[in-house]
């Protein structure tokens, strides 16, 4: 330790002996001040906690050093080249196929499709909203409301009771020693 440093904890030592705490702060920063500001190598955790028994060596993970792994990989590669070599006559046969008329017949599908969908999603939230009106209209008078208020509040006060018996049960009386 250089001097600096040396006279720095000497006087954080002294001023936390004798009780003041302003010094001995204004001390300790000084001397933590001195430090260098040098970082730990990599791994330096992972070191400190194989040499503490805390964590097993950690071997680095490879994903490609498993085999099944590479297997697959090369057969996708594999399927990958041969659909390249049949993509040209796919097009080629695909392209045939479109004709302005068939483009056509296609989107009238589709449009036809689309509304018969939006009907029938229609027709069921026609169904539903005369269940929720059925539903609603019992709410609407004050004593309905004033029995569904009271019955909520007995279900919150009911939670609550239950919760307070189980949480209040729960001590270390009823755990076994280890």
């Amino acid at each position: 330790m250089r001097h600096l440093q040396q006279d720095a904890l000497n006087r954080w030592l002294a001023a936390e002996r004798d009780g003041r705490d302003g010094e001995a702060e204004a001390a300790l920063l000084e001397l933590f001040e001195a430090l260098p500001m040098a970082a730990p190598a990599a791994g330096f955790a992972d070191r400190v906690l194989v040499r503490a028994g805390l964590q097993t060596t950690a071997v680095p993970a490879d994903l490609f050093a498993w085999r099944p792994l590479r297997i697959v990989l090369g057969l996708a590669l594999a399927a990958t080249g041969f659909g390249v070599l049949w993509l040209p006559p796919l097009l080629h046969f695909l392209i045939g196929m479109w004709s302005v008329g068939g483009a056509v017949q296609g989107g009238i599908r589709v449009v036809t499709d689309a509304s018969q969908w939006l009907a029938t999603a229609l027709r069921i939230w026609d169904f539903l909203v005369t269940i929720v009106h059925a539903l609603a209209q019992p709410l609407a008078v004050p004593q309905v409301m004033a029995v569904l208020v009271l019955s909520l509040l007995a279900s919150s006060l009911a939670f609550r009771f239950l919760r307070d018996q189980i949480t209040g049960e729960r001590n270390l009386t009823y755990v076994d020693p280890i």
